[in-house]
């Protein structure tokens, strides 16, 4: 079948894309699972629309690789590849992307917040325009989190750590996706991490620090304004229970500066995963 004998958008089975691109039929089931042609499961099926097929063959979307600014060599959009995998509720297409940007030489880093965020975000944003039904949002929350726990414990480190970090959020919260990647992150630079989740209570997270061995810092994530008075609870508490000092961190969307840090009772301020890493180096156990 021609492209040309394709009027308005209709829906292609992946045979008919094989014949049009004179590919083979794996090939085109390779170019869906790895975010490179847009496609939707029917039944048992995959479509692409003529649409989509078109812009595929004149090079652009998302399975073309764009110069970056600074110049050197191109990079590919794993973020929206990613997003168009999650958005259709295809896990292991999803899970082909990220390994394939793993292949392409990102680091774990870049794979959580340069990919796997983004398009999270951009889902989320999305959504809040009604471009999205709020399943089309969960089921990709649901399907990220499976994906973190099949691709962080690849990077865990063996042997002697420097340190445990207990990390959580407050009561009220109800975000565990960034503290699961920023735990891994953590993770994978040599600390051992015991990640509480979210919407801990004050008392829970007292508890975790007291009966937990090796315990180097505490990090208490807050993404929403409604929630600072906990994480200042959960901070006292911390303090309370903690004779020694165990050093409080806290970070996320609603703390935008070491003031305000200070003021919850916290020790550090974390504006992101890398100052967090570096400030965790002063407490490891070893250097």
């Amino acid at each position: 079948m021609a492209l040309a004998q394709v009027t308005g958008n209709t829906e292609i089975s992946l045979h008919e894309v094989a014949e049009t691109l004179n590919v083979h039929y794996m090939t085109v089931y390779r170019y869906v699972r790895q975010g490179l042609l847009p496609a939707k499961k029917i039944g048992r099926s995959w479509f692409v629309t003529s649409r989509d097929l078109k812009v595929f063959r004149a090079g652009k979307g998302v399975g073309v690789a764009v110069a970056p600014t600074a110049g050197g060599r191109k990079k590919a959009p794993w973020a929206q590849r990613l997003e168009a995998r999650l958005i259709v509720g295809d896990e292991r297409g999803a899970l082909e992307v990220m390994e394939s940007a793993l292949r392409a030489g990102h680091d774990l880093n870049h794979l959580y917040l340069g990919v796997l965020s983004q398009a999270l975000v951009s889902i989320g944003e999305r959504w809040e325009r009604n471009e999205l039904d709020i399943f089309v949002e969960h089921r990709a929350s649901g399907i990220a989190m499976r994906l973190i726990g099949q691709i962080g414990s690849r990077f865990a480190r063996r042997g002697v750590t420097k340190g445990t970090v207990i990390m959580g959020a407050p009561a009220g919260e109800e975000h565990t996706l960034m503290i699961a990647m920023v735990a891994d992150i953590v993770r994978y630079e040599g600390w051992n991490v015991f990640d509480l989740g979210a919407n801990l209570p004050a008392h829970a997270f007292a508890a975790a620090v007291e009966r937990t061995d090796d315990v180097v810092a505490v990090c208490v994530v807050v993404t929403v304004a409604k929630s600072l008075p906990a994480a200042a609870k959960a901070i006292q508490a911390i303090k309370a229970i903690s004779p020694d000092g165990v050093p409080c961190f806290v970070g996320g969307a609603a703390v935008q500066s070491k003031v305000q840090a200070v003021a919850l009772g916290a020790d550090e301020w974390t504006g992101n995963v890398d100052r967090l890493v570096d400030s965790l180096k002063g407490f490891s156990r070893h250097r």
